[in-house]
């Protein structure tokens, strides 16, 4: 989820997918109509806001009070009475999600809570990372959010000291917290503490069109995440099989494209992790990462080959064209499309539309046989701002668990298509792709993310917005050049990322 609102790359694109995530949803944002979701990186506009992909906010350092240009908000403001409490709400402005704050949360917690005035305070998604700070350093009251919304993320945001440990008002209440997915709860968890709430998340999956699948006569892909049939080469030779007219953008039909999904999510297709493990618990690789292995360049090969050698994914050009129809997979000239899981929601209404088609859920394919940990997960959480008077934190956590309560944890998903990160709600959501899709087989695939992946590195890496910038710099290179020496770039991208990384835990605190 998380993230960062993440934006998401086009797909075809290998770097254009690299984060900028959440976001959203990645881990997030949302826009008008569905395009082609991606990896966090170039946002295309989607049916609903992308919360599980990663977009990249500039670090700010804030002394005191900072000016901000604020666009309008999409949240209606409220006259608070001289008797109520008031309780800020910092959200992202969207025109999914705007609706169901002002037309569900707000009437039904005011029903709940006559004593307190809900103020929704709606940022554009650009602006939301300095306003937050600003406000935090001038002493502004400023009671939940989400890490992810905006910012640098979940790591950042706990290593500069902004958000407040959960634990003692989880205890203190008996606050249930098994009605969580265990492993996505799980994430948000360090030092033996529990810094927020989960309420979106989803892993990284291959859609493919079913229509083209049945016109070729092609089995679909499996949906267990353990079969060992459904390998990278695999996925190429499906992708070939569904390739033609590529020499005309105007009949041209793809078979498949690859995403780059964070820096990480590449070389865990091929059993490589980048990070040192203990990196997403502290939020800092004092190991630095390991990229030009054998295992990465491989990967990045194989990402690259997809355009210029295997030539079953658009090139940058044929990319931005399709883009024009909608999207290369919902325009229906793309038969599998690797992405953040965001394609969920944002594709959910080519399932009933008459002009659109089936489509279905697959694992990400295996690069190598031990592959089992292999995608990149996006979760996005609520907070509270640290250093809140008692009475002050009381009334936000009262909010949050408002907001996590299973009924408004419902209420958000049928408002915004977005999954819930809830075990009881769960088989109610995969029964909006049952026309196309089982029950049984949308369980697997989906959960299956969640004991086969990691979660996005733009939620858990301290400064994460410093190294995608890296990567970024490096990767549109490569993306562009047929010839590219992929393992030179590696190499680039591993020294100036240890070298940043480095400075980053010396600068620990400051």
């Amino acid at each position: 989820m998380s993230r960062k609102h993440h934006k998401v790359a086009r797909m075809g694109t290998i770097v254009a997918s690299m984060l900028v995530l959440l976001s959203l949803l990645a881990a997030c944002g949302g826009a008008a109509t569905p395009a082609t979701p991606a990896a966090p990186a170039a946002q295309e506009p989607t049916t609903a806001p992308v919360a599980a992909a990663p977009e990249p906010a500039a670090t700010v350092a804030i002394e005191g009070p900072t000016a901000v240009t604020v666009k309008p908000t999409g949240v209606p403001e409220v006259n608070c009475t001289a008797d109520q409490r008031v309780l800020v709400w910092m959200v992202r402005n969207g025109p999914v999600e705007n609706p169901w704050e002002a037309n569900v949360v707000r009437p039904a917690y005011a029903k709940a809570h006559p004593e307190i005035c809900l103020k929704i305070l709606s940022i554009n998604q650009d602006d939301i990372a300095v306003k937050r700070e600003a406000m935090i350093a001038a002493g502004e009251q400023l009671d939940v959010w989400s890490t992810n919304w905006g910012g640098d993320g979940f790591a950042s945001d706990r290593a500069r000291g902004l958000i407040t440990d959960l634990t003692p008002l989880i205890q203190r209440d008996n606050f249930d917290t098994s009605v969580f997915v265990p492993s996505v709860l799980k994430i948000y968890e360090s030092e033996g503490k529990t810094w927020g709430l989960p309420f979106l998340t989803t892993g990284s999956y291959i859609y493919y069109n079913k229509k083209l699948f049945d016109d070729a006569k092609i089995p679909y892909p499996p949906v267990d995440w353990d079969d060992t049939s459904w390998t990278w080469a695999k996925y190429v030779e499906i992708a070939k099989k569904l390739t033609k007219n590529t020499d005309d953008i105007n009949k041209a039909q793809y078979g498949a494209t690859a995403s780059v999904l964070n820096l990480e999510g590449p070389p865990m297709l091929w059993g490589h992790f980048i990070w040192p493990e203990d990196a997403y618990s502290t939020g800092y690789a004092e190991a630095g990462v390991k990229v030009s292995d054998e295992q990465s360049v491989a990967a990045y090969q194989a990402y690259h080959d997809l355009v210029y050698k295997d030539k079953v994914a658009p090139d940058p050009a044929a990319s931005q064209a399709l883009d024009q129809l909608g999207g290369a997979f919902a325009s229906g000239r793309l038969a599998m499309a690797m992405s953040g899981g965001w394609g969920h929601w944002a594709w959910k209404e080519l399932i009933n539309d008459p002009s659109g088609f089936c489509w279905g859920a697959a694992p990400m394919p295996m690069g190598s046989p031990d592959a089992k940990i292999r995608t990149v997960i996006y979760t996005d959480p609520w907070v509270i701002t640290r250093g809140l008077k008692p009475d002050q934190q009381d009334a936000a956590w009262d909010f949050v668990k408002f907001l996590v309560s299973p009924e408004q944890a419902a209420a958000y998903t049928q408002a915004t298509g977005t999954p819930p990160t809830q075990t009881a709600l769960l088989a109610d959501y995969y029964k909006q792709f049952e026309k196309c899709m089982s029950v049984e087989d949308m369980k697997t695939v989906f959960e299956g993310a969640f004991t086969h992946g990691r979660e996005s590195s733009n939620h858990l890496m301290v400064r994460w917005d410093e190294l995608n910038q890296i990567w970024t710099n490096n990767l549109s290179t490569m993306d562009n050049d047929p010839n590219a020496d992929v393992k030179a770039v590696l190499t680039d991208i591993e020294t100036q990322t240890n070298e940043a990384l480095k400075r980053i835990v010396s600068e620990k605190g400051q």
